[in-house]
């Protein structure tokens, strides 16, 4: 019963932190002249924006470059960017030959959910609840010794969703890694 009950309050809780990232009154930062370098290039999410007619008319360009600088260096309601969760992983890899390989994946999943999860959300195929999976996923795909596979599952996942392939709803924690008994945080 506490399992149903957490997995309600669950989703609950996301939409409220994800009203509270949309509703955090940071100042937008103009990024013409101090994109961050560990970041993909500007002209990436200037292609990508500028290729969504529909979410350019509710959502300026600056709106959009300031969502896509908290994606990967977090900000004051999430401090914890795609850059800390890529290190985080990459430093407890202990093979040196999977290290190029899962940075370059994780970096492609950053660079393809970030220029998604960055628009407006009437006009997005990824969220904030997706992300946060995601994030949980590769950490966990650490402990079990199945990082590459869970990377790519996630590359596939991706793919599938910007291609309209897969519901959105099918992600679940539940779809990389079943539940446990034994752990309420599984």
């Amino acid at each position: 019963m506490q399992k149903i009950a957490l997995m309600t309050r669950l989703p609950a809780i996301l939409i409220l932190i994800s009203s509270l990232f949309a509703c955090s009154s940071t100042k937008i930062a103009r990024q013409t002249d101090s994109w961050p370098s560990e970041m993909p290039s500007r002209t990436y999410f200037l292609k990508v924006y500028e290729a969504d007619d529909t979410n350019k008319q509710i959502q300026t360009q600056e709106e959009y470059l300031t969502w896509i600088v908290r994606f990967y260096n977090g900000w004051e309601l999430y401090r914890r960017g795609w850059i800390t969760m890529t290190d985080e992983l990459i430093a407890q890899v202990e093979n040196p030959h999977q290290v190029e390989e899962i940075r370059y994946k994780i970096d492609r999943i950053g660079r393809l959910v970030s220029g998604e999860w960055a628009k407006k959300s009437d006009t997005r195929t990824i969220y904030l609840r997706h992300v946060s999976i995601w994030g949980n996923a590769l950490l966990e795909s650490l402990d079990r010794d199945q990082a590459l596979p869970l990377i790519n599952r996630v590359n596939q996942d991706v793919d599938d969703l910007l291609a309209n392939r897969i519901n959105p709803d099918i992600i679940t924690a539940e779809r990389y890694f079943p539940a446990d008994e034994d752990d309420p945080f599984l």
